[in-house]
């Protein structure tokens, strides 16, 4: 059940990601996502009370079974909009404007927030999408990384979820090779100069990682030039060095975590 009703968090906040993109298209995607984590949560609460349906029954035939069987949810007008502007989308074409997507994202997260609490004792917050990353050495760190945020230590989340990073782009290296940055030195006395190609060359290279795994851009960005740099020394230990003049704060780290977690859901589906 709770892998369920982690997938419908990931979904609501995949349809959120569209719904800040504001263009048409991204909206109906918005609207698409936010419909797919509803009809889930009700499904998962169909299953978890052994409610008896009709093999493929709709989603508005399923709201109303639960009806019935005297298990009262929240929002069912709303809910009955949204199936029908997903509907309009999916089946004819019609594109929402933004401030509909918006709309429905506000519908959404608080049917999430009191379908949770009511039917599965469970609250949205404490749901962590960390739990869904499948790498336990990158789960560790993010889940460190957590533990720091609820104690209210940003600048002891950040340094987690930077090696959480390079552990995570390290599984590339048999796709494209990390730069050797210490050939380079070998090869010139300039090594100031060298320390720059070898970061240079390092940021193409996770960029052009990043582009093939289709991680937006702007996530991307975020997570290289806020995240402090990780390097892992030949005994193992860690060493972090946090980029000078960021101040860390609780939405710092939740965005980090928030775009490392999906950095990892799109690598598993090519490693």
């Amino acid at each position: 059940m709770t892998k369920q009703l982690l997938l419908c968090k990931r979904l609501f906040v995949e349809g959120s990601a569209f719904a800040e993109r504001r263009d048409p298209v991204s909206c109906g995607m918005a609207i698409s996502f936010f419909q797919d984590s509803v009809e889930m949560l009700v499904w998962t609460l169909v299953k978890e009370r052994s409610i008896s349906v009709k093999e493929g029954a709709s989603f508005t035939s399923n709201l109303e079974t639960i009806q019935k069987a005297g298990i009262a949810l929240s929002n069912i007008p709303k809910l009955h909009e949204l199936n029908k502007a997903r509907v309009g989308f999916k089946h004819y074409g019609n594109l929402p404007a933004p401030d509909e997507a918006i709309k429905f994202q506000a519908y959404v997260e608080d049917f999430l927030r009191q379908s949770l609490s009511d039917h599965f004792e469970q609250s949205y917050d404490d749901l962590s999408l960390v739990d869904l990353v499948t790498f336990p050495d990158v789960k560790e760190r993010l889940k460190s990384a957590e533990e720091f945020i609820a104690n209210g230590e940003y600048a002891k989340a950040m340094p987690e979820a930077g090696i959480a990073k390079v552990l995570l782009f390290r599984r590339l290296d048999r796709f494209v090779p990390r730069v050797d940055d210490v050939y380079l030195r070998d090869t010139d006395r300039n090594i100031e100069a060298l320390d720059y190609l070898a970061r240079y060359l390092g940021m193409l290279r996770e960029t052009t990682l990043a582009s093939l795994l289709r991680i937006p851009l702007l996530d991307y960005s975020f997570i290289r030039t806020q995240l402090p740099r990780a390097m892992q020394n030949g005994n193992g230990q860690w060493q972090t060095t946090s980029m000078g003049g960021v101040k860390y704060d609780e939405p710092h780290c939740r965005r980090a975590i928030s775009s490392l977690v999906d950095l990892c859901v799109r690598m598993e589906s090519v490693l």
